[in-house]
């Protein structure tokens, strides 16, 4: 198959700002397993693909020692922003996930949200679980959640609303419609996304974005996984505490760097 074209991942402005009030309030649909993860795990964490700090900021505050990375500065300033209420002083890199050594060895790496999927080029996915083993302790997991369902749409569809939200801090209604595509031949899915910002006053801001985004089939993950060096690689369906029975949910993946 040909080489992908490159995708643009551009978190910034209202793109950053938007995002930050897609997923409501406390506890998120992950939160209560990762942090149960870490504790468990012990030890500093590293979180992949931070964002705004859905996740980071509630962890820190509840007393586990998380650190972020994110290739977006608007991004990261805006979680130092909500870190401060807490008082909290979280430590950051701007830095993309398929070209990070960092100073500090982790029990923890994490990638939530199945922000993985943002690879779609065999050797940034190579590259990425390299610097996550390097990045591990000895014995040290790894976890990436991901949906491996098989997406039904295989055409695009037609354009329906993702998102309608107030950004306060832009004075601004976001709204965002998505229409999505899907290549079993390549499993890349192709979404393109339709932004509208409503300010007051002023005429109706629109733009669209397209992105690619990397379909994983379990097996083929896992085996991924064991490529990189990895060992005792598991999954499991979902986040509640027993397991879940339906195949939207999201696959966990869990595996760990060798003890030697």
């Amino acid at each position: 198959m040909g080489t992908p074209p490159r995708t643009e991942w551009d978190y910034s402005g209202i793109v950053a700002a938007a995002y930050d009030h897609y997923f409501g309030d406390e506890p998120f649909w992950d939160q209560r397993f990762f942090e149960a993860r870490l504790r468990g795990n012990g030890g500093r964490a590293l979180e992949l693909a931070c964002g705004t700090g859905r996740l980071l900021v509630p962890l820190l505050r509840d007393g586990l020692d998380v650190e972020g990375l994110d290739t977006s500065a608007d991004m990261l300033d805006i979680l130092r922003h909500k870190a401060r209420a807490p008082n909290l002083a979280p430590v950051l890199y701007q830095c993309p996930m398929q070209a990070f050594d960092l100073p500090r060895r982790y029990r923890t790496v994490f990638v939530p949200a199945g922000s993985f999927c943002m690879l779609v080029h065999d050797e940034e996915i190579r590259a990425t679980l390299a610097c996550c083993l390097a990045a591990l302790e000895p014995g040290g997991e790894l976890i990436i959640p991901l949906d491996v369902e098989e997406p039904a749409v295989r055409e695009k569809h037609e354009w329906r609303l993702r998102r309608d939200v107030e950004v306060p801090s832009h004075q601004a209604r976001v709204r965002i419609h998505e229409r999505i595509g899907y290549d079993p031949g390549t499993t890349l899915i192709d979404w393109q996304l339709r932004w509208e910002v409503e300010r007051s006053g002023q005429a109706v801001e629109r733009f669209e974005r397209k992105h690619l985004l990397r379909h994983h089939r379990a097996d083929d993950f896992a085996e991924l996984l064991r490529a990189a060096g990895f060992e005792a690689v598991q999954t499991r369906r979902g986040y509640a505490e027993m397991e879940s029975t339906d195949p939207s949910d999201d696959t966990v993946f869990t595996a760990r760097r060798p003890q030697h």
